[in-house]
């Protein structure tokens, strides 16, 4: 009999393949933890990835376990999905085999597909590859292992086997890390199955979310859908509360579960459902969690005859899974859900909003900021004497050939630039304008216009995140600083965006500070823009903005038109 492993591979394998990994990877894991004669293994080609030279990848696997984390992470990142590392992958593994006395034949499949949740390309993979083992001849078992991959890859996966009836398959996950996987059962409906009813629908009586780390799709979620209850299936790690203050008249539950066991989630679920009424909508959001969560969730959803859907964060869609239909996500209207949802302890104690303001909204204020971008190079002259004032009212006079600025005593300030006058009457915080301040208002001006015409929803300057210390004040030194001030903050309704401005000198670490607080508060859908009045000649910095993923690096004078290129981009999925 032959005896078929079927599965995707995924970047766990490649580390692995590469040594970067304390196991053996989840393929060859379940290779050499049970005797299969044939492995069918598809791989995902990114389309949008140059090939690389052979020689070149052998070079740096050759020292990539002497390279330190960032660098051993852009070799990965230069080779996953490659044919190079399909190539690579499928030699380790016919090595280790080998090794080990197992005897199995490696069929390997590369699928070019427009992104890892492309739908119609996965279901197309996995159905080609059911259908060719189905017409080889003789007596067969298919084992289908769902931890590799994207949660959308193992989904299909049990979809695409009920169109495959004969071989009867069976579904196995990875419990640990280095240990067995162990077999699930997904297709054995539960006897109940009047227990809810089955229909796509903007409501539902229950919607059980998988929760986690990634906190946006859950948002989503509730956003998306009309729901008198919504349970939170998560975990000791992850408790579910920050989430009670957007489930707005309806009932908020957790479910904790063992995040290791998708026997548990699967019974935890159903010993609630089975305690509500009958017949009920419930829809279950698979979007967050671990994978075993997703098995165990994705068992019980399909013990129940529920409505399972997954929110498709970077091409802004929400996707039945029975029926692969979708739809937009419905938009979220203002950048503090973001801040709130991801916050943790954090509150939002400033708001940003400066829209009716009279002092940021003053004409001859928003005169001098641009006439500040044009003479940038002049203004910068005089940064280092303005740093150590910053945060003081004291009084100042500099001076140089086009430029004079002075704050009195009284706190009038005046400047002159190129001839041109400009006097307040009073402003404390001049030199901090001065210092930077001005850019962060040419930026928020650039980007007013697309306000205006709809194409971002909320526009915030300087909101401040601190510390909840249940007394509304929470500063966590005795300086008063905010735990975190974000220069320019808006959101297009499906993402938040966060600008740093920066009037001086460009550094590297700039990029990894606003590619760690973008991640923070905006997770895997959120951008960062750095925004600077200077193009950086460093090169480690381009290198830095290429290897975050998720900051882009922007001349201030280009700010509006690259941030309508990129939501007009975003929208369609690109």
């Amino acid at each position: 009999m032959q005896k078929y492993l079927m599965t995707w591979y995924g970047i766990t394998d490649l580390k692995a393949s590469l040594g970067l990994e304390q196991t053996t990877g989840p393929i060859l894991g379940a290779l050499l933890a049970e005797d299969y004669t044939d492995v069918v293994i598809l791989g995902f080609t990114n389309p949008n990835k140059t090939e690389n030279r052979i020689s070149e990848l052998q070079e740096k696997i050759a020292f990539i376990q002497s390279l330190d984390k960032d660098a051993a992470k852009e070799v990965i990142n230069q080779f996953s999905n490659t044919v190079e590392a399909h190539n690579h992958i499928q030699q380790w593994l016919k090595n280790r085999l080998q090794a080990a006395s197992k005897e199995t034949n490696i069929q390997f499949e590369p699928v070019t597909l427009k992104n890892l949740n492309d739908t119609q390309g996965i279901y197309q993979a996995a159905s080609q590859s059911l259908s060719a083992v189905t017409a080889s001849k003789g007596e067969k078992q298919v084992t289908l292992y769902l931890s590799p991959g994207t949660p959308i890859m193992a989904f299909i996966w049990t979809f695409a086997a009920t169109k495959y009836p004969d071989l009867n398959p069976r579904f196995i996950v990875s419990s640990q890390p280095g240990q067995a996987p162990e077999q699930i059962d997904l297709l054995k409906l539960d006897e109940k199955q009047d227990l809810t009813v089955n229909s796509q629908s903007d409501h539902y009586d229950v919607i059980f979310h998988l929760f986690s780390e990634q906190r946006i799709p859950v948002l989503l979620g509730i956003n998306q859908f009309n729901c008198k209850m919504h349970v939170f299936v998560n975990t000791k790690q992850f408790p579910a509360t920050v989430m009670r203050q957007f489930v707005m008249g309806g009932d908020f539950f957790e479910l904790p579960v063992d995040p290791y066991s998708p026997e548990n989630v699967r019974n935890e679920i159903l010993k609630l459902v089975r305690s509500l009424p009958s017949s009920l909508r419930i829809g279950f959001n698979l979007t967050a969690g671990t994978k075993l969560m997703y098995a165990g969730a994705l068992a019980a959803c399909k013990s129940v005859n529920a409505t399972p859907f997954y929110f498709d964060v970077k091409n802004n869609k929400v996707i039945f899974l029975d029926d692969f239909k979708s739809e937009k996500t419905v938009l979220i209207e203002s950048v503090e859900p973001f801040i709130s949802v991801n916050g943790n302890s954090l509150w939002i104690s400033n708001d940003g909003d400066i829209s009716q303001s009279s002092e940021f909204n003053s004409h001859l204020r928003n005169e001098l900021t641009n006439e500040l971008w044009k003479c940038r190079s002049k203004i910068s002259k005089f940064y280092k004497k303005l740093v150590p004032i910053i945060d003081t009212q004291e009084s100042f006079r500099f001076e140089r050939p086009g430029i004079y600025m002075e704050l009195s005593e009284t706190l009038a300030a005046e400047i002159v630039i190129n001839g041109r006058r400009f006097y307040f009457d009073h402003w404390p915080d001049f030199a901090r304008y001065l210092c930077g301040g001005w850019f962060e208002e040419y930026a928020y001006q650039s980007l007013q216009p697309l306000l205006d015409s709809g194409k971002i929803k909320d526009l915030r300057l300087g909101l401040e995140v601190s510390i909840d210390d249940q007394k509304g004040y929470a500063y966590i030194s005795e300086k008063n600083k905010p735990y975190q001030e974000l220069d320019i903050t808006f959101t297009d309704g499906r993402s938040l965006y966060i600008v740093e401005c920066k009037a001086g000198a460009v550094k590297s670490d700039h990029i990894m500070k606003l590619q760690n607080i973008v991640r923070y508060f905006g997770g895997v859908s959120g951008q960062g823009i750095l925004c600077c009045c200077f193009a950086p000649k460093n090169k480690v910095v381009a290198k830095k903005v290429l290897e975050s993923g998720n900051v882009e690096l922007v001349l201030g004078g280009d700010l509006r038109d690259q941030v309508e290129a990129m939501i007009t981009k975003r929208s369609l999925g690109l």
